[in-house]
């Protein structure tokens, strides 16, 4: 298992599992207190337990490349472990699956199939959307708005709002959640990107934060939860200034990340230089 993927594991089952736990009250406390004529205290009604997980998307949920356990598993048996219940896992993840090709899973088959019986479907998708080659354009930065990757952010978010549409539309189960995370980064991290010069670290930064803004956007408006990935990664809290090792030179960010200018990120050490794929 590689650095990258153990980084993407724990951050990702640790920043899930806490969002579904937050709503959540163990089924087997409440069977125990019941029995025992105790009321539980909640600050809200307890969902029905998450039995069934379905992943979604490209090579962070499906673990391409890495020997080990993905963290749609992971999440699996944190779950069963915090409900003291059984959770089934159906991991339908490929990897270089772009958002127009899991649209396109939508229509039928086997992910229709398993969302239906899905009470948590984790969705990563969008970093497959974007090329690379021409990153290092002057209109691909953050001082030209990122005006080259304009219409793929919008088709982006077109397809994730269809995505959404549909995978709510399938499911049946009481409180059924749906879960969309973010990226790291989109593209290479870690020493390859620092090799490919300071406009690849800035370029890339700057569209992925604009990627998790489009992906938390689209999920705020279908009603699933967004699960911010590229804070734990680069040390701060979503909606806050990124703090940077070290802090380098400020570059104005794009319309849709804030008017104001903040840090641009050089690639996080935390991660191994492979872009999701």
């Amino acid at each position: 298992m590689t650095r990258r993927f153990r980084g993407v594991a724990v951050v990702a089952v640790l920043a899930v599992a806490w969002s579904v736990a937050l709503e959540t009250v163990p089924v087997a406390r409440v069977a125990r207190d019941a029995r025992a004529g105790e009321t539980v205290a909640t600050p809200h009604p307890i969902p029905a337990a998450v039995t069934s997980i379905v992943g979604l998307g490209d090579s962070v949920p499906a673990g391409s490349a890495c020997d080990c356990d993905t963290f749609v598993s992971l999440i699996r048996k944190t779950l069963a472990t915090r409900q003291g219940t059984g959770v089934a896992v159906d991991n339908l993840a490929t990897g270089g699956l772009t958002s127009q090709g899991l649209l396109d899973q939508m229509d039928g088959g086997s992910a229709t199939d398993a969302i239906v019986k899905a009470d948590l479907v984790i969705i990563t998708i969008g970093a497959n959307d974007f090329d690379s080659d021409s990153l290092e354009d002057d209109d691909c930065g953050p001082r030209a708005g990122l005006a080259c990757y304009k219409n793929d952010l919008a088709r982006l978010r077109a397809n994730v709002d269809g995505i959404l549409g549909k995978v709510r539309a399938l499911q049946t189960r009481p409180r059924s959640r749906i879960v969309v995370t973010g990226y790291w980064n989109v593209f290479l991290d870690g020493d390859s990107a620092r090799a490919k010069g300071t406009a690849y670290v800035s370029n890339s930064d700057a569209l992925t934060r604009v990627v998790n803004r489009t992906l938390a956007g689209a999920a705020a408006a279908k009603g699933a939860r967004y699960v911010d990935v590229y804070g734990p990664f680069k040390g701060t809290a979503p909606g806050t200034t990124p703090r940077c090792w070290p802090p380098t030179a400020t570059t104005p960010t794009p319309p849709d990340i804030g008017s104001s200018p903040t840090p641009s990120c050089p690639p996080s050490p935390r991660a191994d230089p492979v872009r999701p794929g």
